[in-house]
C-alpha cells in the first residue's frame, strides 16, 4: 500500500522533529551543515510495534520516471539518502525474508531540507485486515500464548479476508464462527467488535472489546477501538480519554494520533487538535490522509481558505474514494466560489 509523507517547512515538519529533544537537537546541527541546494532524507525502520527493525533492510528510492539507487540500512534499521534535488520521491523498504510487506512512502523536499522518515513495517496478515477506521491489528503477548483450534483459525482467516472485500457483514459472520469453536478466541472477539463497529452496531461492539479488555487489560486493539465508540457517540472527552490510553501502551500507531486529533477538534481545542493531526499525517502517511481533510476544516474556521485548499487537494490525491471524498469536494467548490466572489484589486 502507497503512504505519503509531505515534508514541508512550516508546522508539519517541526511536528515531525518533536518527538524528542535528541531527535530535534540532531536534526538542528544537520540543517547548519546541509548544502542549501539539495536535501537529505534521514531514515529508519521499524517493526509493527514501533521498535527498531534489528536487521538490514533493503532501501530503494525512486521518482515518477525510474528507480535512482538501491541501498541497504545498518543493523537497527538506519539509513541515509542525500545529496537529493528539490522534488517528490518514493523511498520503499523490503525485506528478504518475505516477513513483512514491502512499504513505500512519498516524501516531498525542498532545497536545503533534512527530513527524518520513518518506515514502519507491516505484518502480511494485517495489510489484509487494515481496512476502515480500525488500523492494522498489533498482536497482544496473550493473543500469541492463546492455542487456537484449527477450525477457529480458519474460520478467522475466511473473516479476514472478507474485511479484505469490504464485505464486513460476511466476515462477522465468520468471526462469530471462530468463537462459536474457541470463545477465548481473543482476536476473532476484537475483530468482530471492530465489524459490528462498521456496521454500526455500537453497543454490541463495545461489549466485544470489554470482553477482550477482561482477559488482555493492554491488549491496544480493544482499548483503541473503545476509543472509537466513544467517538460514534460523540462522547469526544471520553474519547480523548480512551485513545491517550492506547497511545500509552503504543506510542507508534499513527491512526490513533489521527482519532485523537479528530476528537480533540470536535471538543473545540483546536491547537492540540492541530498538533496530533500533524503527527498522524508525518508518521502515517496515507493510512492517515484523513488528517488533511481535518486540517483543512482548521484552516476554514482560522479564515485560511488557500491553505485549507491546499490540503484538501492533497486528502484527495491519496484518497479519492476515501470516507470523506465527497465533502472534500464539496469545501473545494465553495471555496473557489468565495474566492471568485471576492472584488479584484
Amino acid at each position: 500500500m502507497r503512504r505519503s509523507i509531505r515534508a514541508l517547512a512550516g508546522l508539519a515538519f517541526c511536528c515531525a522533529l518533536a518527538a524528542g529533544a535528541r531527535a530535534q537537537d540532531d536534526t538542528a546541527e544537520q540543517h547548519m551543515t546541509a548544502d542549501p541546494n539539495t536535501a537529505v532524507i534521514q531514515g529508519k525502520v521499524t517493526l509493527p510495534s514501533g521498535f527498531a527493525a534489528k536487521r538490514y533492510v533493503r532501501i530503494t528510492l525512486s521518482n515518477a520516471h525510474s528507480i535512482l539507487s538501491t541501498l541497504y540500512t545498518n543493523n537497527i534499521g538506519e539509513f541515509q539518502l542525500r545529496n537529493l534535488a528539490e522534488g517528490i520521491y518514493y523511498v520503499q523498504a523490503e525485506v528478504s525474508d518475505d516477513s513483512f510487506d514491502p512499504v513505500t512512502r512519498r516524501v516531498e523536499l525542498g532545497r536545503g531540507l533534512v527530513v527524518q522518515l520513518t518506515l514502519e513495517l507491516r505484518e502480511k496478515i494485517a495489510a489484509v485486515g487494515a481496512v476502515a477506521r480500525p488500523g492494522a491489528r498489533v498482536i497482544s503477548a496473550a493473543e500469541l500464548a492463546q492455542a487456537v483450534p484449527t477450525a477457529a483459525r480458519k474460520e478467522y482467516g475466511l473473516g479476514l479476508k472478507a474485511v479484505g472485500k469490504g464485505d464486513f457483514r460476511q466476515a462477522a459472520q465468520h468471526f462469530e464462527g471462530a468463537l462459536n469453536v474457541y470463545p477465548e478466541y481473543l482476536a476473532a472477539r476484537n475483530d468482530l467488535g471492530a465489524q459490528y463497529l462498521k456496521l454500526k452496531r455500537i453497543d454490541e461492539a463495545e461489549k466485544q472489546f470489554q470482553m477482550v479488555l477482561a482477559r488482555d487489560p493492554k491488549n491496544f486493539n480493544a482499548v483503541f477501538n473503545l476509543g472509537l465508540v466513544r467517538v460514534e457517540r460523540h462522547d469526544y472527552a471520553g474519547a480523548i480519554a480512551q485513545i491517550n490510553q492506547a497511545i500509552a501502551l503504543d506510542a507508534g500507531r499513527p491512526v490513533a494520533r489521527l482519532w485523537l486529533g479528530f476528537a480533540l477538534f470536535e471538543s473545540g481545542d483546536v491547537a492540540a487538535a492541530e498538533r496530533e493531526l500533524t503527527k498522524a499525517l508525518v508518521t502515517g502517511g496515507a493510512e492517515c490522509a484523513a488528517a488533511n481533510y481535518h486540517l483543512a476544516r482548521i484552516e476554514v474556521g482560522r479564515g485560511n481558505t488557500a491553505e485549507a485548499a491546499r490540503y484538501l487537494g492533497l486528502y484527495l490525491e491519496d484518497a479519492p474514494k476515501g470516507e470523506y471524498a465527497e465533502d472534500a469536494r464539496q469545501l473545494q467548490k465553495k471555496i473557489q466560489a468565495g474566492a471568485k466572489a471576492k472584488p479584484g484589486p
